[in-house]
This record gives C-alpha cells, sequence and structure tokens, in this order.
C-alpha cells in the first residue's frame, strides 16, 4: 500500500511538473519582451523543448527538470537575463518539485552548456 501512493505521488510530480514545463515554454512566446530580444532567450526555450522531449520519450525527465532549472538560473545571473513574474514563479515551483532528485547520471557537462539537454 505505501509503495503505491509513492509511486501515485512520483507520478503526480511528474505529471505536474510536465504542465509547468509545457507553460514554461509557451510563456517565452506570449511575453512581447522575450519575443522581441529572442536571441538571448533562445538556448532557454530550446533547452526546454529538449526536456520536454526527455518527458515523450521517458528518458529521466525529473533528473533532466532538476538540471534545466540550474541551467537556466546559471544563465539567468550570467547573461543579465529577466524573466517575467509568471516565468519566475513557474521557475520557483519547479525548482520545488526537482529539489530532492538525484542528478549524478545526468550530470555530465558544464553547468552553463545547452549540449546536456541534446540526445
Amino acid at each position: 500500500m505505501l509503495n503505491f501512493q509513492f509511486v501515485a505521488k512520483k507520478n503526480n510530480h511528474k505529471q505536474e511538473t510536465h504542465q509547468l514545463l509545457e507553460k514554461f515554454y509557451e510563456s517565452f512566446f506570449i511575453d512581447m519582451y522575450n519575443e522581441l530580444n529572442i536571441d538571448p532567450y533562445r538556448p532557454l526555450r530550446d533547452a526546454i523543448a529538449n526536456v520536454l522531449y526527455k518527458f515523450t520519450i521517458d528518458d529521466h525527465p525529473m533528473a533532466y527538470t532538476g538540471k534545466l532549472v540550474m541551467y537556466i538560473e546559471s544563465k539567468l545571473v550570467l547573461e543579465d537575463l529577466h524573466l517575467t513574474n509568471e516565468q519566475r514563479e513557474i521557475l520557483n515551483q519547479l525548482r520545488q518539485l526537482t529539489k530532492n532528485i538525484n542528478l549524478s547520471f545526468v550530470y555530465q557537462s558544464p553547468l552553463t552548456s545547452f549540449d546536456q539537454f541534446v540526445n
């Protein structure tokens, strides 16, 4: 019984994370500032798309989402990028959902490298 509850909770977190990622991805097309200045934001948007693909093929999507959160946070700081309040809230929710995920098997490249999300 306890194992079933754990699996159900894990699947619920996975589904919620997937929905948040889709919302985050779509927000880059809605926000006028990001759309007009898309070049610095394109790697973030593309990384989100690649992690969404990880959900489709079920390739450790939660671990890649945790890695994505760290990637986005580092890019925001290093490149002085700005997110909308909605995007920041989504990023915070993703951080909370993935904060206890083991990243040891997806940590393969520098934190700021886009290549870590490419198959």
